[in-house]
């Protein structure tokens, strides 16, 4: 559940500038481009977080590097409430986004791979609602405060500041928890890996599925020995291309909905409808 806190900074980080956008822009006096760029530099740090959150996932341990996530999650967070001027708000903007995709990946893997068999799904999926979970709290917590100090210039920065909270959390829940014992058996520290089971499974299952784990990974290894380009097995796996090909499709057409649109500009498209700011920040919350 701990590891779920990533997903819920994904979603809140991707929708708080939603509702502090309209403050920012005038109080930074943003032109066109640099609006397009307070929006666009978070998505190219996740684009990067994203590539390289697996290798360092697998390199330092799902826990460390979440652990990594959480703290940068803080440092980002607080640069961009802080932030004196759009450089440094950029700056902190792409920050967030390297957590936003490095958590994205490396959370659910972690999920994964401490749940039990029966609910890997479910806790992996609760992931996904995390993010969702994340964006309406963003929505709901910019109109409160916007109800309550919107006629502050500078009203942005304490509902950016909010995302700092999250981070804490997950920091403090990811030092409670233990390591992936899946990892640890990669890395051949066998002995941990089983005590880990040990404390969140019962005995003798944790005996059985640090076998099972053992035996999955040492074959694995041997594929891997003997196998060809990742890419090239993918095209010429029938059944493998055809899931790749449905992914892709469905993300696409996902985009076509314009839903980054309403997440990113919602309260901007009310209040150029004639909303005033408060029932934009409000009705925000309701798509």
């Amino acid at each position: 559940m701990v590891a779920t806190f990533g997903g819920l900074l994904f979603g809140y980080d991707t929708g708080v500038i939603n509702g502090a956008f309209s403050s920012l822009k005038q109080y930074m006096a943003l032109t066109p481009t640099t609006e397009g760029l307070v929006m666009s530099v978070l998505l190219i740090g996740a684009a990067l977080g994203s590539v390289f959150g697996g290798k360092f996932a697998d390199f330092f341990g799902r826990r460390k590097y979440l652990l990594f996530l959480s703290f940068i999650f803080f440092i980002g967070a607080l640069m961009s409430a802080l932030a004196p001027d759009i450089t440094v708000l950029l700056i902190s903007r792409f920050i967030l986004g390297y957590a936003v995709g490095g958590a994205s990946v490396t959370a659910p893997t972690f999920i994964s791979e401490v749940a039990p068999t029966e609910m890997r799904g479910k806790l992996t999926g609760l992931n996904e609602v995390a993010i969702v979970i994340g964006q309406l709290a963003a929505f709901a917590i910019n109109a409160i405060i916007g109800i309550l100090w919107g006629h502050l210039p500078d009203v942005w920065r304490y509902m950016l500041m909010v995302q700092t909270i999250p981070a804490i959390c997950l920091f403090i829940g990811m030092l409670r928890s233990p390591e992936s014992p899946r990892w640890l058996i990669s890395k051949n520290r066998h002995e941990e890996a089983l005590e880990i089971l040990k404390q969140i499974r019962p005995l003798e299952r944790a005996t059985k599925e640090f076998n099972d784990i053992t035996t999955l990974i040492k074959a694995e290894a041997d594929k891997k020995l003997h196998a060809q380009n990742a890419f090239v097995t993918i095209l010429q796996t029938p059944w493998i291309f055809k899931l790749l090909l449905v992914g892709v499709i469905w993300a696409a057409l996902q985009q076509t909905t314009g839903v980054n649109v309403i997440m990113y500009y919602g309260t901007e498209i009310l209040s150029s409808a004639g909303f005033s700011e408060r029932t934009s920040l409000i009705c925000n919350v309701l798509n």
